[in-house]
């Protein structure tokens, strides 16, 4: 009985020094995961295309921009730079250039947004609407979007 009791203090000991682990560690992950999502005052900006992916059945791609596509007919689409901008008053614009086969195309979007914790969404009152949701970081913004009926996910940073 004398060695349970005296073991209750050293049991103790090791459950505080595993919970401080544990919550030291929390979230650590060498820097490789998002960061944490901005305060509210600081999601308005502008924020720069820097990644784009494919999320539909197309070859190419890559890292960082420019960056290209290429469709089932041998059309190549490039995504050349982009800018979206996140007002203070909740409006969105988004201007992606680009150029598909020969052509140098604008794509436009534009419209609110609200964020909340880490998530962000896009009301578009263009057609068609390029950006729908997506995830907030302090670092920017990852958004699912469409360009041509292609699904994408492009990154964007501050």
């Amino acid at each position: 009985m004398q060695v349970i009791k005296a073991m209750r203090p050293l049991g103790l000991l090791a459950a505080t020094l595993a919970t401080l682990a544990t919550a030291a560690c929390g979230g650590d992950d060498g820097g490789t995961g998002p960061s944490p999502a901005p305060a509210p005052g600081d999601v308005p900006g502008t924020y720069t295309l820097n990644q784009v992916t494919s999320k539909g059945n197309l070859g190419g791609g890559g890292s960082g921009v420019p960056v290209s596509f290429t469709d089932g007919n041998g059309t190549t689409l490039t995504f050349e730079s982009g800018t979206l901008i996140l007002g203070e008053d909740g409006s969105y614009d988004l201007t992606v250039e680009a150029t598909f086969g020969s052509s140098d195309v604008t794509m436009t979007d534009g419209g609110t947004y609200t964020a909340n914790g880490g998530s962000i969404a896009f009301a578009s009152t263009h057609s068609p609407a390029r950006l729908s949701g997506g995830t907030l970081r302090t670092s920017g913004i990852t958004a699912n979007s469409q360009f041509g009926g292609i699904p994408f996910e492009i990154e964007l940073s501050k």
